[in-house]
């Protein structure tokens, strides 16, 4: 009895924890990210679908940029350079163009509610981040013959896939995952195509059901 109660207070200590924890690292991403936060709740809204045509505008967006760069055909680290050098000149220039632009007085305690949000779910994804690489050591650490079998499995299929498909073709449609993924969880689609084929199994089992009880009276 004693052992179950300490290993409940263990549990508890490591929510209470992991709870502080992230209060903790939400506090230090706003302060960091206070600068962009007129840029990211806009950014926010377009990736979460707030609007009817946002799905088309992601996609739109991503498909202009990847024409242009197919249309291009720069080499690989011509590519990487610009990009890096593209990121670099937003974070220097785009604080002085958001300080000029938007103003302290237009921020309204209704922004401050969903960009306190949307911190939360970036120190969420931290979190779930650092508990998935801590399962991997854990698993290299303990199950080493585990760890390389999945782990050559992983990475071969993926230069199998790196191989056969375009690699630009490739990045295009990860891409585009990856910036829809945010609307198609907000707007539940995974679960309501879910229930969709689970009603649609469901009828096709009573009208085959009711075909064969309709030959059995024949």
């Amino acid at each position: 009895m004693s052992i179950d109660t300490s290993d409940s207070l263990k549990t508890t200590n490591i929510t209470i924890n992991k709870s502080d924890e992230l209060i903790h690292r939400t506090k230090e991403i706003k302060q960091s990210l206070i600068i962009w936060r007129n840029i990211l709740l806009p950014i926010n809204n377009l990736l979460e679908w707030k609007h009817k045509y946002d799905s088309l505008i992601i996609f739109g967006i991503i498909t202009l940029i990847f024409f242009i760069i197919l249309q291009i055909n720069p080499p690989i680290l011509t590519l990487i350079s610009c990009i890096i050098l593209t990121i670099v000149l937003i974070d220097i220039l785009a604080p002085v163009g958001i300080q000029i632009i938007f103003k302290n007085e237009n921020w309204t305690s209704i922004k401050e509610t969903k960009y306190t949000r949307l911190c939360e779910r970036i120190a969420h994804l931290e979190q779930h981040i650092k508990h998935q690489c801590e399962l991997i050591l854990k698993m290299r650490k303990e199950r080493s013959l585990m760890y390389l079998i999945i782990g050559s499995i992983f990475l071969c299929f993926i230069a199998f896939c790196c191989q056969k498909i375009d690699n630009l073709l490739l990045s295009y449609l990860i891409t585009l995952i990856i910036c829809l993924t945010p609307g198609i969880r907000n707007r539940q689609l995974i679960s309501l195509i879910r229930q969709y084929i689970n009603e649609c199994w469901n009828n096709k089992k009573i009208i085959l059901s009711y075909t064969n009880q309709e030959k059995r009276i024949q």
